[in-house]
């Protein structure tokens, strides 16, 4: 059986939940996902994010276990911003001009 190609653009909290509970409920190796993350870091708790300064370092802020994606197979494109989809060719461009 072939995977399906899936394309999640942002790994904030949505993103990151929307992949956790993809993942929970889909057949093992059901799908092929890249997350576009234009962020430095992938997913972390935004909410609590005036705390890190003076409580929390960036590693406890995270919202993804450690080698969660790895374990998953998901591919993660850190510092990319998706910024063209072409629905009728099924590609996503990047500001790196990497086409997925």
């Amino acid at each position: 059986m072939s995977r399906v190609k899936l394309a999640v653009v942002g790994n904030g909290m949505v993103g990151h939940r929307f992949i956790e509970d993809l993942l929970d409920k889909a057949d093992k190796d059901q799908f092929e996902i890249t997350v576009f993350c234009e962020e430095p870091r992938i997913a972390y708790d935004r909410v609590h994010l005036s705390s890190y300064f003076s409580h929390h370092t960036a590693e406890e802020l995270s919202l993804v276990r450690e080698g969660f994606y790895e374990k998953h197979g998901v591919k993660v494109l850190i510092g990319e911003r998706a910024i063209t989809i072409n629905r009728d060719e099924k590609v996503i461009h990047s500001n790196t001009g990497r086409t997925v």
